[in-house]
């Protein structure tokens, strides 16, 4: 497994056990946790307030609340996500080129997936002209920095 060291991931699922073993996998991959939120308010919260390069979002949280609102504000952000569901509805069309994982997923799926959006982001960095050196903030050409703020070492939002 290679190690992501820098890469800093928010996960977004309302399943605490789901939640704790995504958490460890993205930690044994060498990426750390912003944050871990269950509602979708709460991951709100953590993408305008911390410094990420990458999402995980399970698509339909507690009491119905579906994810797509914080997917909207990642991809306007222009920042990597996946889907992690067990839901068996279609995903919206806007997120077609989206990875998703269906749940049960195995570690080797979900290593395969960081894999994937941490090679999203830097080629993302790159084409935009910022710094790709993972998790570390940059200026772009408009002088915003990526960084939203100081990234917390671990948050639980449940």
């Amino acid at each position: 497994m290679a190690k992501e060291q820098g890469f800093a991931i928010l996960i977004v699922e309302d399943q605490p056990l789901i939640a704790s073993n995504v958490e460890n996998v993205v930690r044994e991959f060498g990426a750390s946790v912003v944050g871990s939120a269950a509602r979708l308010s709460d991951a709100l919260t953590l993408i305008e307030t911390a410094s990420w390069d990458a999402a995980l979002l399970d698509v339909k949280l507690a009491q119905g609340e579906a994810v797509y609102p914080a997917a909207e504000r990642l991809q306007a952000m222009d920042v990597p996500f996946a889907f992690l569901t067990a839901w068996d509805g279609e995903i919206d069309a806007r997120y077609s080129d989206v990875p998703v994982l269906r749940k049960p997923f195995s570690e080797a799926e979900l290593e395969s997936c960081l894999q994937t959006l941490i090679a999203r982001g830097v080629h993302r960095a790159t084409r935009r002209g910022v710094s790709s050196t993972g998790g570390q903030p940059a200026t772009d050409q408009l002088g915003y920095r990526s960084d939203a703020g100081p990234r917390p070492a671990s948050s639980s939002a449940r």
